[in-house]
């Protein structure tokens, strides 16, 4: 039994250093400092100084985290609106991003794991709503509390993950979402540790002439 539980801590350890890794990955730092050079070409100074700031500080963000196994869900939420505000950047605000959590989580003392939802939000920002031309794009992020459960849901009208995969297949045949798969892991593996079952569940939206209409994500934690 000893064994056993030393060997899922040891799991869990290297499951959230895999985390640091997808959440520090060469594509998102080569497209952070490729956005940097392009304001910087284009002589847009003000736009440049802008995303280089919220760079820097969301890497420090991932660092400092990276440290801790669980933050508290503000900080977390300050570190997910720099990812998003550097998204919109790079694609000149191409959608509308909503947030919505409840109240009490933020004013409580709870604690998350970091970035938990983050490769969510990337893959519906780069994959669903970056290759749409729909000019009422949006993004919504939801977060309450249901009994002793955070719920997460993240919302996009984007293409859908059917024309997500041909894209992909098409642009990128040998792209893998690992940060995906990771988030899946640290899901299953953090609420394993508090006692229960839970892996994130993805919806296929279609609007009412069945033409695919974005997708949503809907993840629970055990709240902590």
């Amino acid at each position: 039994m000893i064994k056993k539980e030393a060997r899922f801590k040891q799991k869990l350890a290297e499951t959230q250093m895999r985390a640091l890794r997808a959440q520090m990955n060469p594509h998102f730092i080569f497209n952070s400092l490729n956005s940097i050079e392009n304001f910087i070409m284009q002589n847009e100074k003000r736009q440049a100084s802008d995303y280089l700031n919220k760079f820097s500080r969301l890497i420090r963000s991932i660092l400092d985290s990276s440290m801790n196994e669980l933050v508290p869900l503000s900080r977390d939420m300050e570190a997910l609106q720099l990812y998003i505000d550097l998204e919109q950047l790079r694609f000149n605000h191409k959608f509308i991003y909503r947030v919505q959590v409840e109240p009490s989580l933020l004013h409580g003392d709870y604690r998350v794991p970091s970035l938990l939802i983050q490769p969510y939000v990337e893959n519906a920002v780069v994959h669903g709503l970056a290759n749409s031309n729909r000019e009422d794009l949006y993004l919504a992020v939801n977060i309450v509390l249901e009994d002793d459960h955070i719920k997460y849901t993240i919302e996009d009208n984007g293409i859908g993950r059917e024309k997500s995969g041909e894209y992909r297949r098409y642009n990128k045949p040998h792209h893998n979402s690992v940060g995906l798969k990771i988030s899946e892991d640290r899901i299953v593996m953090y609420n394993q540790t508090q006692g229960i079952n839970g892996h994130a569940v993805i919806t296929d939206l279609f609007d009412k002439n069945g033409i695919a209409a974005g997708t949503r994500v809907e993840i629970k934690i055990r709240a902590n």
